[in-house]
């Protein structure tokens, strides 16, 4: 159990990692495809709405064919986007190969939450939440970091090729480790609108959801135009400020 943990751990930081990767290329995307910043953030949006809307689906594959196999699969599919990324010929190319990269990536962290909620007895399970989210967490940083020293280079696409490298490994490997896997798979799915509409009837469920909400948008919105903010209105190089995120990886650890 532990070294599928660590496997999705692993999972989860290249997940982070490829939705901050291009913060720090917002100004670089501009200047190369010829486009306005608002333009060229599009890649972090489409991203992040099809990482957003592709959980009402990941949901209930991961119960009826085992959380870990989808995961293996959509770690996979991930790899592939990422490839895409790095080979798109023009902008539009990328921004596509960019929402599906959200879509596969969007099961990575929330499945992997809940098989360890399926395995971890509940008493143990914070810990082990934590020690899985260090992942998470330090992919966020890293991604923009990753990012602002790749938009000084000629060659910036190279972080998309890194990410579909580390991918398509977590992918074979988790892959590998759900052979074994010990939590039995439904026979039906759950029914996402049903269960959906149970969970709101509760109202701290409602708040806890809107609260997210807010945060996702306040947050990790704004999040990807520091370091764009930096280097236009500070005169900061970009490589210096895709570090921004740095100290929110040290907080959140």
């Amino acid at each position: 159990m532990s070294y599928s943990i660590f496997l999705l751990s692993l999972a989860a930081f290249a997940s982070a990692a490829s939705m901050r990767v291009t913060d720090a290329l917002l100004p670089r995307l501009a200047s190369d495809f010829h486009v306005g910043i608002g333009h060229a953030s599009a890649v972090v949006t489409g991203f992040a709405v099809a990482y957003g809307l592709m959980q009402v689906l990941f949901g209930p594959l991961g119960d009826r064919f085992g959380k870990l196999r989808v995961i293996s699969y959509s770690t996979a599919a991930a790899a592939l986007a990422s490839a895409a990324c790095l080979l798109a010929p023009g902008f539009e190319g990328l921004l596509t190969a960019r929402i599906f990269a959200g879509a596969f990536c969007g099961s990575i962290i929330p499945l992997s939450m809940a098989w360890i909620g399926d395995v971890v007895p509940y008493e143990g399970r914070q810990p082990i939440l934590a020690r899985f989210l260090l992942g998470q967490i330090l992919g966020l940083a890293s991604g923009t970091a990753i990012g602002g020293f790749a938009a000084e280079h000629v060659q910036w696409r190279w972080p998309f090729g890194l990410l579909a490298a580390w991918l398509a490994v977590c992918a074979l490997l988790i892959g590998l480790a759900s052979r074994t896997d010990p939590v039995p798979r439904l026979e039906k799915a759950s029914h996402f609108a049903r269960d959906a509409v149970g969970i709101l009837a509760h109202p701290w469920a409602r708040i806890v959801v809107a609260t997210v909400f807010v945060e996702g948008m306040l947050v990790f919105g704004a999040l990807a135009f520091i370091p764009t903010h930096l280097h236009f209105n500070r005169g900061l190089d970009l490589s210096t400020a895709g570090l921004a995120l740095v100290p929110y990886a040290l907080g959140g650890t």
